[in-house]
């Protein structure tokens, strides 16, 4: 699996995690290859990752490499002043504008609740004329998410507590309207990447700013939209 890389320098390395892999082993990876461990044996080096990216979203993933740099980068990273991590997902329905959706959450069923706040912009809509036998047409927005907090699947929650689920999301979203996107678009998977991360560095305060490659998916749907390409590229 080739897996690019974004940065590196002595303590820390960022790559474009591709998807439908763990970030590192878990008791749901059953034994499957993670990021963690095909880069430890790529490198020869043992790495810990900074943040997580759910097993089907690719994009922009730290690591560091000692355990002194990823507690300070842990730190760095639960900082809203320091951290800026931007998501481009495809969503149900039209979605005008911009705004911020503060919606606590529990991280598992008896957990308590914790704030969770996602802020969204619009960058592009979309009608089709495919009908779910109710409705006509179908209708999509294309959806930049900026996390303020970091909650289990929360940009994939907050956005179908508010009734615009992300396409391709099985867990959490309208699986009526997932088929009728696949079947007409041929464009699989949860339509979710994380797109930029931007940080101060732990050791010299810099501002570290990273963009992934171009997700396909994203690109065809633009083409298939007539959405400006630059919207899901730059």
């Amino acid at each position: 699996m080739i897996i690019p890389v974004l940065y590196e320098d002595d303590e820390i390395l960022a790559v474009d995690k591709p998807r439908n892999i763990h970030v590192h082993p878990t008791k749901l990876s059953r034994g499957e290859e993670s990021i963690q461990s095909i880069l430890e044996k790529r490198f020869e080096h043992r790495f810990f990752p900074a943040h997580r990216l759910d097993r089907p979203v690719g994009g922009v993933l730290l690591f560091s490499k000692d355990s002194e740099i990823a507690s300070k980068l842990g730190i760095a990273l639960r900082s809203r002043d320091s951290l800026d991590k931007r998501y481009l997902c495809i969503v149900r329905g039209w979605m005008e504008g911009s705004g911020i959706i503060n919606l606590p959450m529990r991280q598992a069923p008896g957990k308590p609740e914790r704030e969770a706040a996602t802020r969204w912009r619009t960058l592009a809509m979309a009608e089709a004329d495919w009908s779910d036998g109710i409705f006509p047409k179908s209708r999509y927005s294309l959806v930049e998410c900026i996390l303020e907090t970091g909650r289990y699947h929360q940009i994939r929650r907050h956005l179908a507590r508010i009734s615009h689920p992300i396409l391709g999301d099985v867990p959490h979203g309208d699986n009526p309207r997932n088929r009728i996107w696949l079947k007409e678009t041929e464009l699989d998977g949860l339509m979710l990447r994380a797109h930029r991360l931007s940080f101060l560095h732990p050791s010299s305060g810099k501002r570290i700013a990273l963009t992934a490659a171009p997700d396909p998916r994203f690109l065809r749907a633009a083409v298939l939209f007539g959405w400006e390409k630059n919207l899901v590229t730059d």
